[in-house]
């Protein structure tokens, strides 16, 4: 990996541990970012531990990455969520790499401490926090990576997208035992390099978006949308437009009525994909509690505390 420059200065100590003589700092890497509620929450959390922090929004092409995690070496700095599009890519920006952020192959928290840049994936866990808060699977053994997890054994995966976001969704259900995974790509290619990665001798299959007709729908279904259409966008990408959806009504329809439907997806609260999801009489759920849950882990690894969950989702209602 590549070492990144350190920067010296003086300092104090405080509560979370990090040295700063200034009011931390600590935000949302991404592009675009503007639609994000994680200062919301976030900062609503550092206010209720009496933490003096400000969570912003960062802006960041893909040119300006490097600069921007290479700024987070600044004293006062406590890291960075990482969300869209640059998961991936920012690995090889930091000096270490979890091992579980590692096998994903994404990074969605940065933590700086004593001048170094150390990796996380708290979408994983949070993912599976998410489905045992909604009654999906059956409670199951913890580890050190994980804490507590469900177990979905016999239950079927239906993972719409290969990026970032479902690479750490696509490695929390194999970890959880789930049966069957199937990834629902655009790019066929990509999704067929995360079952290579993810498959372990589980039956692991892929589909392309562009025709998921041969996609032929299981008993104890659940469908994850870990793509970003049906996110508003204030630019008017039709890809990405309020109305579009990344699985159509014809083939939800052939779903049973036990599916389950989680939306990563959180603005707006109510997408497309939600909406036909519950016209059909399926179970579905936007993304705010798996925003909650990994933003609350990531919380605990830049202050080393415990975060205050119930603040944190009391600022999204």
């Amino acid at each position: 990996m590549n070492r990144l420059p350190h920067m010296k200065s003086d300092s104090t100590v405080y509560s979370t541990g990090v040295a700063t003589t200034a009011l931390l700092r600590v935000g949302l890497i991404g592009e675009p970012v503007a639609h994000s509620y994680s200062p919301r929450f976030q900062q609503a959390a550092f206010d209720a531990l009496n933490i003096a922090a400000r969570y912003e929004l960062w802006q960041t092409s893909a040119g300006e990455l490097a600069a921007r995690v290479a700024s987070l070496l600044a004293p006062n700095y406590l890291g960075a969520n990482v969300t869209i599009p640059h998961k991936e890519a920012v690995l090889s920006l930091l000096d270490v790499v979890d091992p579980l952020a590692t096998r994903i192959g994404a990074v969605n928290t940065i933590v700086q401490r004593d001048e170094y840049l150390y990796g996380y994936n708290t979408d994983a866990p949070a993912l599976l926090r998410v489905l045992a808060e909604n009654g999906i699977g059956k409670e199951g053994a913890g580890n050190e990576q994980w804490g507590n997890i469900v177990s979905l054994k016999g239950h079927t995966a239906v993972l719409l997208g290969a990026g970032g976001a479902a690479r750490g969704a696509a490695f929390a259900l194999v970890e959880a035992g789930v049966k069957r995974l199937i990834i629902v790509n655009r790019t066929l290619e990509r999704a067929q390099r995360l079952a290579a990665d993810v498959q372990q001798g589980r039956d692991c299959q892929v589909f392309s978006l562009n025709d998921p007709d041969y996609l032929i729908p299981h008993p104890r279904s659940i469908i994850i949308n870990a793509t970003s259409v049906g996110m508003h966008r204030a630019d008017g990408n039709e890809e990405s437009a309020e109305d579009a959806v990344p699985l159509p009504a014809r083939i939800l329809e052939r779903f049973n009525a036990d599916t389950f439907v989680l939306d990563m997806v959180y603005h707006p609260a109510e997408t497309r994909l939600l909406i036909q999801s519950r016209i059909l009489g399926l179970r579905a759920v936007n993304g705010l509690s798996m925003l909650l849950h990994q933003g609350a882990l990531a919380f605990t690894l830049w202050t080393r505390q415990p975060a205050p969950l119930a603040v944190m989702r009391a600022a999204l209602e």
